[in-house]
């Protein structure tokens, strides 16, 4: 699939080796044979994946373009980006939160954090594909 032409599911299977890639077990993800993913917050996100060394959750979540107006992704945004760990060894850190978006969406995506005021979080990982 060219760059700009990514569809919902290839964008959560981009999350998915990405996370894999960096050692971390996939624990919950919205592809193929992989267990739904719960609630955090008003929404579940469309990849859970959990650091064994580290003890420390990741949220992933796919966006298209036509999706980044959407109240549900400004609540997925605002949400996601504040949720910290609430046990073990990483409790009170905020959770690496990564966004897989078409490249095209780049600008786009830039100001929907700028709007939300989420843009200088060091948690939020935007990956374009």
């Amino acid at each position: 699939m060219s760059k700009g032409r990514q569809d919902h599911n290839s964008l959560i299977k981009h999350l998915i080796d990405h996370f894999t890639s960096l050692g971390l077990e996939v624990q919950y993800a919205n592809y193929d044979k992989y267990q739904k993913p719960f609630p955090i917050s008003r929404h579940a996100p469309d990849v859970i994946a959990y650091d064994r060394t580290k003890k420390i959750g990741y949220i992933g979540e796919a966006k298209v373009c036509t999706e980044l107006v959407e109240q549900r992704t400004k609540e997925q945004l605002e949400d996601y980006s504040k949720k910290v760990m609430k046990t073990g060894d990483s409790e009170t850190t905020k959770m690496p939160f990564f966004i897989a978006i078409p490249h095209d969406c780049n600008l786009k995506m830039t100001q929907t954090l700028k709007e939300l005021h989420l843009d200088t979080r060091d948690n939020i990982h935007v990956m374009d594909f």
